[in-house]
């Protein structure tokens, strides 16, 4: 006995919402169809006969305002972390909550340094701080000197989301 071959369908629509189904021919049409009666806009809605479903990941729950201070576009963080690398895992919940609360995804080296001072993490070179986090890839440095500039790469937005995620969690008391 053969198994039945599995069918695939993708679409992209112009408002850059996708859809992708594998399954039964029926499964596809009325997958499908579900989608693209949904208004514009609204996340798709989960399907009660779903074939091949993977788990939709949960976003950390951070509470940024309880965790962070910003004061003329500055930001530092209300409260230090317990951990013996303190000072790097600050620079990336830091870095994190740039992008996320300030829009600006690469901030310079004394912006950040002058934010870790209001954090009260004593810093002297923001490079050699910052090594290991570079060279274990969570941190893309560019520019020199003062006009060095540093960026989260998707492995360390993780690690930060994580440590902003363990810090909600000891100011809230939880």
């Amino acid at each position: 006995m053969t198994a039945a071959p599995n069918h695939r369908l993708r679409l992209k629509l112009s408002d850059g919402s996708e859809f992708e189904a594998e399954g039964s021919p029926e499964f596809i049409v009325e997958a499908r169809r579900q989608f693209l009666d949904r208004p514009p806009g609204a996340q798709p809605r989960p399907s009660q006969n779903r074939e091949t479903a993977a788990p939709a990941p949960q976003e950390p729950r951070i509470a940024w305002p309880q965790i962070t201070e910003i004061h003329d576009r500055g930001l530092h963080l209300r409260a230090k972390l317990p951990a013996p690398r303190a000072q790097r895992d600050a620079c990336l919940v830091l870095l994190a909550a740039a992008q996320r609360l300030l829009s600006q995804p690469k901030p310079a080296a004394t912006q950040l340094a002058k934010w870790l001072r209001a954090s009260g993490y004593p810093v002297l070179r923001m490079d050699r701080a910052l090594q290991d986090a570079i060279a274990q890839g969570e941190l893309l440095a560019s520019g020199s000197r003062r006009s060095r500039r540093y960026e989260l790469t998707a492995s360390g937005r993780l690690k930060a989301f994580l440590l902003a995620e363990e810090l909600s969690r000891l100011v809230a008391g939880a």
